[in-house]
């Protein structure tokens, strides 16, 4: 018996030895530097644009610890006061245990803050290395959580930067495109059944994409870190995905921040590695669609993007509430003539999760020098049509009429 306990004694210490040396072989390279970086706001030269963030250190910071990192974006319309000011209670949960960082987005024409995933993750990226630079953090440890918008923009970064991230916790948002994903991420993914900005048809392909990644079971599951959430089964075992669905809806919930955090503290040690998941998702949720677009010979700007989504059967212009299901956010827009019509065939579209059955299509033109993935109004283009989906091919015989867009936001 005392030989028993003496070997688990002598395992726990063993573990706790390993953690230690494995946090300061991944410290970064701003441990053991006084610095100057200290709490409140500050700015950075990305892309050649000023850009803001907000920096919050632990009230004792000392340089020689490697504290976890976490970066926290804020929804649409939003800047980092929402942290700041506890509209997301993250900073009072997490307290003195972590490095905070929340970046503002940039306001796009119609002075909405967004995120833009070609600008932001450049942005991401230069953070990164002057906060690598200046501060002491644990470089296996680097979190991020996001609000709608940046919900979104977190999902994309789990799937562009795996190799920096450890896991990631959107509220509310959606992963818009898992092309040429880098690495591997733990995820905890919460959403409201109530959603009316992001609805669960939105975020439902998300969620699978990062269960079958992570190569769990969807079908075996187990209650997760807190009531409202859902652990999928045999995942891998360093990168463990929970969904947690609440009766809410866009908001962020009163539970998010604590299981988050928990979630976060709970996982094993995972070396950043460029090496994405074993899990086969090469033909998750795939289909094709072929369908013809009429571009006006007035036609205002040069096409830039095209996206198509699905909203509730017999939606009309202004449309006021978010689509019901993203089918491709980047469609070829291949060689276009205005005023004539241009055949699109068997593109590549996504239908994990989509239920068969009527809905409105629609097409989105985005003009340069517009937001996205939030389109603007009076600039951008837009065009629907009523359709029933009854298999994984679609084929819409009727051109679509472009306008321009109308949100009714």
């Amino acid at each position: 018996m005392k030989t028993n306990k003496v070997l688990v004694i002598m395992l726990s210490v063993s573990l706790c030895v390993l953690a230690a040396c494995l946090s300061l072989f991944y410290r970064s390279s701003g441990c053991g530097l006084g610095g100057d970086f200290t709490t409140g706001e500050r700015t950075i030269i990305s892309n050649n644009v000023e850009r803001v963030y907000y920096l919050k250190l632990p009230e004792n910071y000392n340089s020689r610890t490697p504290y976890p990192l976490i970066f926290g974006f804020h929804g649409a319309s939003g800047d980092y006061t929402a942290f700041t000011e506890e509209y997301y209670d993250l900073q009072s949960v997490v307290g003195e245990e972590a490095i905070l960082v929340y970046p503002n987005g940039l306001a796009n024409e119609a002075g909405l803050t967004q995120w833009n995933n070609d600008i932001d993750l450049i942005l991401f990226d230069d953070l990164f290395r002057e906060l690598e630079t200046h501060l002491c953090f644990d470089k296996s440890r680097v979190f991020a959580v996001g609000h709608s918008a940046g919900a979104g923009f977190v999902h994309t970064l789990g799937c562009k930067r795996g190799n920096v991230l450890r896991a990631i916790a959107p509220v509310a948002g959606s992963l818009l495109d898992h092309k040429d994903c880098i690495g591997q991420v733990a995820v905890m993914q919460i959403q409201g059944t109530n959603d009316k900005a992001v609805p669960l048809g939105m975020i439902k392909p998300s969620r699978d994409y990062w269960i079958a990644i992570n190569s769990c079971t969807k079908e075996n599951t187990d209650a997760g870190i807190d009531p409202s959430c859902t652990a999928y089964g045999n995942c891998d075992p360093q990168f463990p995905v929970q969904y947690c669905e609440h009766t809410g809806g866009h908001e962020w919930p009163d539970f998010a921040s604590t299981a988050m955090w928990s979630f976060f503290k709970s996982l094993p040690f995972a070396a950043p590695s460029d090496k994405t998941g074993d899990g086969d998702v090469d033909n998750l949720g795939k289909g094709t669609i072929s369908f013809k677009i009429h571009y006006p010979a007035n036609f205002v700007g040069t096409p830039s993007k095209m996206a198509l989504a699905l909203y509730p059967y017999n939606t009309t212009p202004p449309i006021s509430t978010a689509p019901s299901y993203l089918l491709n956010v980047d469609v070829p827009l291949g060689n276009y003539t205005f005023g004539e019509v241009t055949e699109y065939n068997n593109m590549e579209i996504n239908i994990l999760g989509l239920d068969y059955g009527d809905y409105t299509l629609t097409v989105l033109i985005y003009v340069e020098g517009s937001s996205y993935p939030m389109p603007t109004d009076g600039k951008d283009y837009q065009g629907l049509q009523n359709i029933t989906i009854n298999s994984n091919t679609i084929a819409v015989e009727t051109p679509f009429e472009l306008d321009f867009v109308q949100m009714g936001f």
